[in-house]
């Protein structure tokens, strides 16, 4: 089998530095745009007579410079993803467009560069319309208001603040009724995630936890819950479950530093999530949907 690219027309081509069969900010772009793309490793086998696609997508410096070098070959529109500001400014002189994900959107926009709040992520309010549609039938048996409790790794290690955090849902569960559906994140050290499990009591619960045979069902127990309920300090957890059109709570106050805490602060101040004190009222909230938002803008911006 050979590598060589045979000419058929592909709309959007990616290409990202150091991301052996992950899914990149380019990639995460390319997923929303609605049209089909390609994933480029290797651009020296590209010919000049190659049929060319309608944009190029790149993030990372190696594949942005392979990206300018497909621009030069095949007159090809080139859009970088990035998430420093001053590497977003730089590159806004050589690339058609750079989507700067960012933890503050500014109030006016750079020349060529699109910045969105956070990174860019697959997950969007459509998947979670069809993750509803595949699991409804599993989960019609619980009863509701069923809350989706996302517990990922990096808040706390301590056994007495997983009871306590446990004890608070176990009291409001007690009060409004319904049923729990947990999600157990990689890195959730097993004694917190056992204490998180004891604390919740008699709750009618389902727990999945990272590393067991299932497939991750958290799409599902969101797509299917009244409310979520998110603990830890993954970025990407919290865009994807900002995402959903659900009343989102904190199960803690964000810190002072690091990605997490720093776009969980701006949610907070925007009305997007909310500190979890025991209600699980719900609340106009918009959105957070900012990948959609950059596939719109990329769309009409180079025609797609």
């Amino acid at each position: 089998m050979t590598d060589r690219l045979v000419p058929s027309r592909v709309p959007v081509w990616v290409i990202e530095s150091a991301q052996p069969g992950g899914c990149g900010p380019a990639h995460a772009l390319a997923g929303r745009l609605g049209t089909s793309f390609r994933r480029l490793t290797d651009v020296s086998f590209v010919e000049d007579d190659s049929a060319s696609p309608g944009l190029v997508l790149t993030a990372g410096f190696s594949a942005g410079m392979a990206g300018l070098s497909l621009r030069k070959k095949l007159k090809v529109p080139v859009v970088h993803c990035c998430s420093s500001r001053s590497v977003a400014l730089a590159a806004s002189r050589v690339f058609d467009e750079v989507i700067l994900s960012s933890w503050h959107v500014p109030e006016r926009e750079s020349s060529r560069v699109f910045s969105v709040l956070g990174p860019l992520s697959i997950v969007s309010p459509a998947l979670y319309e069809r993750a509803e549609r595949l699991w409804r039938e599993r989960l019609e048996h619980l009863p509701r208001p069923r809350i989706a409790v996302r517990l990922e790794a990096g808040w706390s290690d301590s056994v007495s603040d997983a009871m306590l955090a446990a004890r608070q849902i176990e009291l409001s569960m007690r009060l409004f009724g319904g049923s729990l559906l947990v999600t157990i994140g990689e890195g959730v050290p097993a004694a917190f995630a056992n204490a998180f499990a004891d604390g919740l009591g008699s709750c009618i619960k389902l727990i999945w936890r990272h590393g067991e045979p299932d497939d991750n069902p958290g799409l599902g127990f969101t797509a299917c819950s009244d409310a979520v309920i998110l603990y830890g300090t993954r970025v990407s957890a919290l865009v994807e479950t900002a995402a959903s059109v659900l009343p989102l709570f904190l199960g803690h106050v964000p810190g002072h530093f690091g990605g997490y805490n720093s776009l969980a602060r701006v949610l907070l101040k925007r009305g997007n999530v909310r500190i979890f004190d025991s209600d699980f009222s719900p609340w106009p909230r918009e959105v957070l949907d900012e990948a959609g938002r950059a596939a719109c803008f990329v769309r009409n911006r180079f025609e797609l």
